[in-house]
């Protein structure tokens, strides 16, 4: 598959690649750069030892290795590189390459904003959930044990290449759970991919529709970049791409990112979100309903939720909360999402009866 998307920024716009050949694609880049830090993980460096082996042998690659989970996304481990990177003689010409799923990504791309002030670096997603969401956008940033992302910075990558035959190393949970970003698309952005993923939601789980799968993907670029190139710091239409976020954050962190994957606490966020939009705001019955069934379609971990006030906490220290208001993503309809400052914590705390 090749294809590219422009994420269109001015000065910082980057193009989306497609690009089946993850070595030649790395090696060209690698070449215009005096250094390069390929930061991953050990899993996947052992998934794509071959691959690898091959820019390892270059004079100008070193590889860093970070633990798994959100944990691992931490001040700490930025900290980490950043002194490797000092010792090593990085300058402002180095670049990082991140390797693998939204925490090397986020990690990556937070060290490549802070370290000498600012230097480049290039996405290379592994996970579905990168590929259609994180790594495109310039969202960076390390968690706290108070809340997830707190720490961040928007700087944007000098491209992002995605190889798609990284899918076929994914654990089955790993694509029902990073499906997630992509229906959201459907529920905040465009309604013919979420009847597209309901149609062809069975066949994409059991692995069997790989073509399904990657028209999804490339729908899903081509909306994060359409979104970004209008908002690229979240000041307005940006924001509704936070659609189940705030809760699913809220969740994360309340199991302390152990229980469960991103995409399924997004999941469980988007049906307590859809519950508010029926409830609170204007999502008629139908497309309620309908909205339901597709999220019921997922598989996804059982879950108690003995303390809510503990959860409320974690929304409270959300970055969409500003001056004691959250500014709260809603659908109106099916593909039409909208931004609410009338839900409250009290609604937030009711929704979660729904999971």
């Amino acid at each position: 598959m090749s294809s590219t998307i422009k994420v269109n920024l001015e000065k910082d716009s980057y193009d989306i690649i497609f690009d089946d050949n993850f070595v030649e694609s790395a090696m060209a880049l690698i070449g215009t750069s005096s250094k390069c830090m390929i930061i991953t993980q050990e899993v996947i460096y052992k998934t794509l030892e071959e691959k690898f082996s091959v820019l390892k042998s270059l004079p100008n690659v070193e590889f860093h290795f970070i633990g798994q989970g959100e944990k691992a996304k931490s001040i700490e481990t930025a900290i980490e590189i950043c002194d490797k990177m000092t010792l090593m003689h990085y300058d402002r010409s180095s670049t990082i390459f991140a390797v693998g799923g939204g925490v090397v990504g986020d990690t990556a791309g937070f060290v490549a904003s802070i370290f000498m002030r600012g230097i480049d670096y290039i996405q290379y997603p592994t996970t579905l959930l990168a590929m259609v969401d994180s790594s495109i956008g310039g969202k960076t940033g390390v968690n706290l044990k108070s809340g997830k992302n707190l720490i961040g910075r928007i700087h944007q990558p000098k491209a992002v290449i995605i190889d798609l035959s990284f899918l076929d190393t994914l654990p089955q949970r790993e694509i029902n759970a990073s499906l997630a970003e992509a229906i959201k698309y459907g529920f905040i952005y465009d309604r013919e991919l979420f009847n597209y993923i309901v149609e062809n939601i069975s066949d994409i789980l059991s692995a069997k529709n790989q073509t399904a799968l990657k028209k999804i993907i490339l729908r899903s670029c081509e909306i994060k970049s359409e979104v970004v190139s209008k908002d690229v710091n979240e000041d307005s239409i940006r924001m509704i791409l936070n659609f189940g976020h705030t809760i699913g954050h809220a969740l994360e962190g309340y199991f302390e990112y152990k229980k469960l994957l991103h995409g399924e606490a997004i999941l469980y966020g988007m049906k307590c979100a859809l519950h508010l939009s029926h409830t609170i705001g204007n999502l008629n019955k139908k497309d309620y309903h309908a909205s339901l069934k597709a999220i019921a379609a997922f598989t996804l971990p059982a879950i108690d939720l003995k303390d809510k006030g503990s959860i409320i906490e974690f929304v409270k220290r959300d970055k969409k909360f500003r001056e004691s208001q959250i500014r709260f993503v809603l659908i109106s309809e099916i593909g039409k999402a909208e931004l609410s400052t009338e839900i409250t914590l009290n609604h937030i705390e009711e929704s979660l009866g729904v999971l």
